[in-house]
């Protein structure tokens, strides 16, 4: 994966504050994005690069939000390129095997996310 500069800052950032404890919270997902311009794709990419570098990515709720969230993206990216377009949440739901309420959280996480 190859992050475009400003988010390899964030990613360096980011592992090296979970140097001990492995983990990094959505939360400090969030905050370290602060206002930048970012896609659901790189938001990805940057998730991806975290638990490739071998940590683990988790959220308030106990890790249910982040279950949804990494659902939901992989759900995204499956569809996205068979249907040629952005799949809607019931698409989404159906192939992710959650309800459409816990897609729109996740998308919700996401959108957080990207502020």
């Amino acid at each position: 994966m190859a992050l475009r500069r400003e988010l390899r800052a964030i990613a360096d950032g980011l592992l090296a504050s979970s140097v001990d404890s492995r983990d990094v919270t959505l939360d400090a997902i969030g905050q370290a994005i602060g206002a930048r311009a970012i896609t659901p794709v790189e938001i990805d990419e940057l998730v991806g690069t975290l638990e490739a570098a071998g940590r683990s990515i988790t959220g308030p709720q106990g890790g249910a939000g982040e279950d949804r969230l990494k659902a939901t993206v992989a759900a995204v990216r499956v569809l996205r390129p068979e249907l040629g377009r952005a799949p809607t949440p019931a698409e989404i739901a159906v192939k992710a095997g959650l309800s459409e309420d816990e897609v729109r959280h996740g998308l919700t996480l996401l959108k957080v996310m990207q502020r």
